[in-house]
C-alpha cells in the first residue's frame, strides 16, 4: 500500500479497486466506505462494528476486538479467514522484505520461511469508534527458533489515519494444554509512533530479534500470542490490536529444535 500511503500523505483523494480510502490524519471518522475488498474477513468485521457501534473496536481480519465493560479487551471472531501463502525464501532487513506487499487482501496470513523453523503472520487492521473508521494499520511478527528457545521480530506499518501512539505490545509463548493454556516466556516491548511521515517502526530492529532466557522444554505443542494496545493522536479511546498467531509449533526436545507444524493458526 506504499502507493495509496503516499498519495494519502501528499492529501489527494485515493480509490482504489475496493474502496475510497478514509482520508489522512484530519478526515473524521467515517462509516462510508468498509475497509478491505469485498467478502473479506476485514470487511465484515468493520460491517459488524458499524452494527454494534463501540466506543473503541480494532478489526484486525475478522477478529473484532471492543474494550470490555470491564475496561479489558474483548474478542470475537466475524470471519474466520486466516490464510496460508506460499512460503518464502529468508531474507535479511527492511530493504529484503516484502511486508507492504505481502497479504494486503484484509485478512490475517501466515507463511513459513526459509524451511520449518523460521514462520511470520501478518495481520491487516482498521480501528475506530462509534462514529465509524478512524484509521488502518499493518501488525507482522516473525518468529526464529534459536533450537528451543523462540525469538520474535515485530513490525508496525501506518497505512491511513492520524498518527499511531503504540502503547505496550507482548509477544508470548504459550503451552497448548487442556484448559487455559501455560505460558513459556512473555516479552513486552513498545513501538515507535507511526504516521504518513514515519510509516513503519521495527522492534528490536530490521535485524534483531527479542527472545525468551526460558527455553522450551518437553514433548508438548506451543504457539504463540502477540497482541497490543494504542491511541491515536486526536482520540483519547486506548484500542486494543487483537492477537494473533506465527503458528503452532512441536519437537522441542528433538535437534536442531521446535519446529512448525502449522502455519498459521487461527
Amino acid at each position: 500500500m506504499r502507493i495509496t500511503r503516499a498519495l494519502l500523505a501528499a492529501g489527494l483523494a485515493v480509490v482504489s479497486i475496493a474502496a475510497a480510502l478514509p482520508g489522512a490524519a484530519s478526515a473524521a471518522p467515517s462509516w462510508k466506505d468498509l475497509t478491505g475488498p469485498a467478502g473479506t474477513g476485514l470487511q465484515a468485521c468493520v460491517a459488524q462494528a458499524k452494527a454494534q457501534r463501540p466506543s473503541s473496536w480494532t478489526c484486525m481480519g475478522g477478529a473484532l476486538t471492543t474494550a470490555g465493560a470491564n475496561g479489558k479487551p474483548a474478542t470475537t471472531v466475524v470471519a474466520d479467514d486466516f490464510q496460508q501463502t506460499a512460503p518464502v525464501a529468508d531474507r535479511v532487513g527492511i530493504a529484503a522484505d516484502d511486508y507492504d506487499s505481502w497479504c494486503e487482501s484484509g485478512s490475517v496470513c501466515g507463511r513459513p520461511v526459509g524451511g520449518n523453523y523460521i514462520a511470520e503472520v501478518k495481520g491487516n487492521a482498521a480501528y475506530g469508534n462509534a462514529a465509524g473508521v478512524i484509521g488502518a494499520f499493518d501488525f507482522i511478527v516473525r518468529q526464529a527458533f534459536e533450537g528451543t528457545r523462540p525469538r520474535w521480530r515485530n513490525t508496525l506499518i501506518w497505512d491511513y489515519g492520524p498518527q499511531m501512539q503504540p502503547q505496550e505490545f507482548t509477544n508470548n509463548c504459550r503451552t497448548n494444554v487442556t484448559g487455559p493454556d501455560g505460558y513459556c516466556g512473555q516479552n513486552p516491548f513498545y513501538f515507535g509512533y507511526v504516521s504518513s511521515g514515519s510509516w513503519r517502526s521495527d522492534k528490536p530492529s530490521t535485524t534483531g530479534y527479542y527472545y525468551n532466557s526460558q527455553l522450551t522444554a518437553g514433548s508438548g505443542k506451543y504457539h504463540d500470542d502477540n497482541y497490543g494496545s494504542f491511541f491515536a493522536a486526536g482520540y483519547s479511546q486506548l484500542f486494543y490490536a487483537p492477537t494473533i498467531h506465527t503458528g503452532r509449533w512441536n519437537q522441542c526436545t528433538v535437534s536442531p529444535g521446535c519446529r512448525y507444524y502449522q502455519v498459521p493458526w487461527a
